[in-house]
């Protein structure tokens, strides 16, 4: 391995997963949040632990994303987990934070977002499942000057083409090379170059190594995660671990393909569109 003490460890984007409580209840939710209890929503205490762990193995973030296996803007301490997280403004270079557009802005949280408006994006989805409160947010935030973009989950032209089945945690038998060319192959490694999250200190290369693991659906799966508040490893020791991760080399060594992908369709970023489906279709 090259020395690690002059190779700098950055990552594209790391999401903060600050709740797990949604609104909405999509059918193909790729957090499956419908289907199961909520944990509790993050702390603030928890955001700083979490941040201080992050930053002192990372060397700097390119996009630092507060969202949510649900909804963010349900979180009632939003405007203060921003304030924590722009305190880390120095060690990233944008700051975004999601929502689905249906949850109305209290004035408390326009206030902060107008108060980091040079440097926040609101990443707003457009479902089209409410219309008239996801109208209201989109004005809201055009009248205030927030730096926003909508993106189109409905319709003609929906973005990603619309959504996949990732087969809810369901273990796939797949052989060792089918799973090593899909995780080649996935949009998370092929496009992304790693979607970076974690909601209890855990960093996880995808959603479905990191959703599946606090859900218990997928075991024996260390090799595939950093511990980033494990005291019983050091600072270089993680660092380590996460560099083979982040060259996308696949979890243990030998093993092109995270543990995760045995229970993953891998139909994300696919081109056949047999399997992509309308986004945000509601569950009765």
């Amino acid at each position: 391995m090259a020395d690690l003490d002059s190779e700098k460890l950055i990552l594209g984007k790391l999401t903060i997963i600050i709740t797990t409580r949604c609104n909405l209840r999509c059918k193909l939710c790729c957090e499956s949040v419908p289907q199961y209890k909520p944990f509790k929503d993050m702390t603030l205490e928890e955001e700083r632990e979490i941040l201080d762990a992050a930053f002192n193995i990372l060397d700097r973030v390119e996009i630092l994303h507060l969202s949510g296996g649900g909804e963010p803007f349900l979180h009632p301490l939003l405007p203060e987990m921003i304030d924590i997280a722009m305190s880390y403004s120095d060690k990233f270079d944008k700051f975004m934070v999601f929502t689905n557009s249906t949850v109305p802005i209290s004035d408390k949280l326009m206030f902060t977002l107008k108060k980091y408006r040079k440097n926040l994006l609101v990443h707003a989805s457009q479902y089209n499942v409410r219309p008239e409160k996801e109208a209201v947010t989109f004005r809201l935030l055009a009248e205030n000057g927030i730096n926003h973009r909508i993106i189109k989950y409905f319709g003609d032209e929906q973005d990603f083409g619309g959504w996949v089945d990732f087969g809810n945690y369901r273990h796939l038998d797949k052989s060792g090379a089918e799973l090593d060319k899909q995780f080649k192959n996935c949009a998370v490694i092929r496009d992304m170059h790693g979607n970076w999250r974690t909601r209890d200190g855990t960093l996880h290369l995808c959603t479905i190594s990191q959703r599946g693991n606090e859900l218990g659906l997928i075991k024996d799966n260390k090799d595939d995660f950093v511990d980033m508040l494990d005291k019983n490893s050091s600072v270089q020791e993680k660092r380590e671990k996460l560099f083979r991760l982040t060259r996308l080399q696949g979890a243990a060594p030998g093993r092109a393909h995270l543990k995760a992908c045995e229970y993953c369709t891998g139909d994300h970023g696919t081109d056949d569109a047999s399997k992509r489906h309308p986004a945000a279709e509601q569950e009765g």
